[in-house]
């Protein structure tokens, strides 16, 4: 969109007028001169509306409320004409340090310039940043561009990090985590080679280094475990008192992320099922704890009252040695109390929401 000042058409006007009837030609002189150089802060403005853009690199970012983050995005410039003054302006709703999503700058023929700022998220949900809108001008000021250019960010806020605790319940054997028990023997995973001991088993002998060195020689294995997490959330507005409860909802929103944190940590399966908003129910898989924070993300309390207990309702759809944690009003309390305790730290088998199948 190109604007101009009222008074500048006026004169443009007037000074063609002067043009056609006035017979001087000093003022005919002027008057020409001055619509030429309307005219070309015109075309000036034009073109460097057609040319001045803007890029992101990055479309989707994550972070987790209360944290800051940074937003980046070019503005280039693509013609031969310099922008002497550009005024660039990122929207977003989000907090902004300094009103740094605001800034001037200058764009030389086809310069690229990286703007960046920095943002932190109040609370969880999803957030936009764009479109970008740039601001300019021609050299003399005749002419005001603005350009709205469509760029987006998609910022997914996750819930706040808390300190909390949770350790994996030795499961199945064969996993990922490492444990100091052999009944967790995993054949798969070869750790070293001793010479061989009365008493140890045939079937542990390594023949290929015992042939070779003629002498002996017993496998050692790393002993392992694996063990699926699965997280029940309760945001059953009637079970929260009514006082804090959208604080205390929130609260059980962060011990979840915190445990579903600690699955990807532990590189463990996690499943995630909630009385909230849509009710979603996901088995444990690999892979998946990415997945289950953006819902998290997202999730609300929803009216009503949870009716049924979820460890039993669970049994029959989870495998055995599964870990379940059951967050709700109770155990929301009870974190809150050991906060309020300072508690150095705060374990989910403090808060007693541990349970295995």
């Amino acid at each position: 969109m190109i604007k101009s000042n009222l008074t500048i058409k006026i004169l443009a006007v007037f000074a063609f007028l002067l043009f056609l009837f006035v017979p001087s030609k000093i003022v005919q002189s002027i008057c020409i001169g001055f619509d030429l150089t309307v005219l070309f802060s015109y075309f000036y403005a034009l073109i460097l509306l057609k040319n001045l853009d803007a890029e992101r690199s990055i479309n989707n970012l994550k972070v987790a409320s209360k944290e800051q983050i940074e937003i980046k995005f070019s503005v280039l410039n693509r013609c031969r004409l310099p922008a002497l003054v550009c005024f660039v302006q990122d929207t977003i709703s989000m907090y902004v340090f300094g009103d740094e999503n605001n800034q001037l700058i200058s764009l030389r023929p086809y310069e690229r310039t990286f703007v960046k700022y920095k943002v932190m998220a109040k609370e969880r949900g999803l957030f936009t940043a764009g479109p970008v809108v740039i601001k300019s001008s021609d050299p003399i000021g005749f002419f005001e561009i603005t350009k709205e250019v469509p760029v987006f960010n998609t910022i997914m806020v996750r819930p706040a990090r808390i300190n909390l605790i949770t350790k994996a319940i030795p499961g199945r054997p064969q996993g990922a985590l490492s444990i100091q028990n052999k009944i967790y023997e995993d054949i798969t995973l070869r750790r070293s080679i001793r010479p061989y001991e009365t008493g140890d088993e045939f079937k542990r002998i390594n023949w290929f280094i015992s042939a070779k060195y003629n002498s002996l020689f017993t496998n050692e294995y790393e002993n392992s475990f694996d063990v699926p997490f699965f997280v029940f959330l309760n945001l059953a507005e009637d079970d929260y008192t009514l006082d804090l409860r959208h604080s205390k909802g929130e609260t059980a929103i962060e011990i979840a992320a915190a445990i579903v944190e600690a699955s990807k940590r532990f590189r463990q399966p996690c499943g995630f099922a909630a009385f909230g908003s849509e009710f979603p129910f996901l088995l444990p898989r690999q892979n998946q704890s990415e997945s289950i924070l953006d819902v998290l993300s997202l999730i609300k309390m929803v009216p009503g009252k949870l009716d049924y207990n979820p460890i039993e309702k669970l049994k029959t759809k989870l495998s055995k040695n599964t870990q379940i944690f059951v967050i709700g009003p109770d155990e929301v309390d009870h974190y809150i109390n050991l906060c309020y305790a300072d508690e150095k730290e705060i374990t989910t088998k403090k808060l007693n929401m541990e349970k295995v199948l």
